[in-house]
């Protein structure tokens, strides 16, 4: 948790970075709500991968809020994160309102 809210900081103010590898990290829930206030600022990241980690339903709920305002992301790697069905549905509503993630 304390390293992806450290990452997440640094992506608040950066506006360079484009690609952002953190698979197999041991993001859990808490993480990923870090990562989702960052995208909420962030808009030089256009991919994201989080495959392998515990995100889980809650989440994959703080990153679709983040979707909603965040229309620089058009790649987002969910592969073995434990979202299940109601991360999903989370997901698939944010998707509803942003056109750029392909």
């Amino acid at each position: 948790e304390a390293g992806a809210q450290h990452l997440a900081t640094a992506l608040q103010s950066n506006s360079s970075l484009t690609q952002l590898d953190l698979g197999k990290n041991q993001i859990g829930e808490a993480g990923a709500q870090h990562l989702s206030q960052a995208l909420q600022s962030n808009f030089s990241l256009t991919k994201l991968y989080l495959q392998a980690n515990q995100i889980g339903e809650g989440g994959a709920q703080h990153l679709s809020q983040a979707l909603q305002s965040n229309s620089s992301l058009t790649q987002l790697y969910l592969e073995d994160t434990g979202i299940g069905d109601a991360g999903a549905q989370y997901l698939a509503t944010a998707l509803q309102s942003n056109s750029s993630l392909t």
